[in-house]
């Protein structure tokens, strides 16, 4: 797992590029297949790479909080529920690692890192950033 965060542990910190910027290099040094992804908070859809759909088991894109996730462990679930609910809250910078179980019932590591930018209106900006697994989890 990368260095920065162990599986089923995450990070959230006041909106600071270069701490997204910087999770990002660790995850593409290290041989992670890095996959953007966004979410429109006003809807509340999130856009993902057809990787990582493939890996979560789904397909519906753009999907709900619940698509997301539903290949998470339970214990994980509540804590990404956590950052991402902080990170609509304030602009913020996190990451986050888990497992995820795909299709087969196979877990295989997902990074997530990511930011928040937020508009006036309460409910409206995006999250976005990058999910990473290593090339050997590549579905």
């Amino acid at each position: 797992m990368l260095k920065f965060v162990n599986s089923g542990d995450g990070a959230i910190k006041p909106a600071y590029l270069l701490a997204h910027e910087g999770w990002t290099r660790d995850l593409e040094r290290e041989d992670y297949l890095v996959e953007p992804w966004r979410c429109h908070l006003a809807s509340g859809t999130f856009l993902l790479g057809p990787r990582t759909l493939a890996l979560l088991g789904t397909s519906r894109n753009p999907c709900g909080i619940v698509d997301l996730l539903r290949a998470h462990d339970g214990d994980d679930r509540s804590i990404i529920l956590n950052i991402l609910e902080q990170a609509t809250g304030a602009p913020s910078s996190f990451c986050f690692s888990t497992l995820v179980r795909g299709p087969s019932g196979q877990s295989s590591p997902l990074c997530c890192v990511g930011n928040s930018t937020l508009a006036g209106d309460v409910g409206d900006g995006t999250l976005q950033g990058v999910f990473a697994f290593p090339r050997h989890a590549e579905p």
